[in-house]
């Protein structure tokens, strides 16, 4: 069983606490073993990111974050030789056309809007996991990773 992390940066507790929720049950259910990197603001996403450097992660960035938003972390990674391939997923309630246009001209690699569901909630984090980033050639014009099938 391979590892896999997720760092994910929301300055939503009850997002976080759901987010969690989804991990422990995936973990369980499918007997996956995810290290999951909760951060409250993206102040020491990149630190995180830089020191767990692992092959098999996916970040999940949140748009609206005090200090700094989604966007400027996104632009901060994509800047940072060391991990600018790590796979992000903007991930907002906002299905502003806007903000994924921005999303997708500043490097991310999908872009999720946040489910109402547990259930679908569980199935785009085990989407991230299961999908083989390595080879993965993002689709500009299916750019929205709610609808990805793995």
């Amino acid at each position: 069983m391979k590892k896999f992390t997720i760092f994910y940066a929301d300055d939503d507790d009850d997002d976080l606490m759901f987010f969690e929720e989804a991990v422990t049950s995936i973990c369980e259910n499918d007997q996956s073993s995810i290290e999951l990197c909760l951060l409250k603001n993206g102040l020491n996403l990149v630190d995180s990111i830089e020191k767990n450097n692992q092959k098999d992660s996916v970040v999940f960035l949140d748009l609206n974050m005090p200090l700094k938003s989604g966007f400027e972390l996104l632009e901060e990674i994509r800047s940072k030789p060391k991990i600018n391939s790590i796979p992000i997923i903007m991930y907002s309630t906002s299905s502003d056309q806007t903000n994924i246009s921005l999303s997708q001209k500043l490097g991310a690699n999908y872009y999720a809007v946040k489910p109402n569901s547990f259930k679908e909630l569980m199935k785009i984090i085990s989407n991230a996991i299961r999908l083989n980033w390595e080879n993965h050639a993002v689709d500009t014009n299916n750019f929205i990773f709610n609808k990805i099938a793995v």
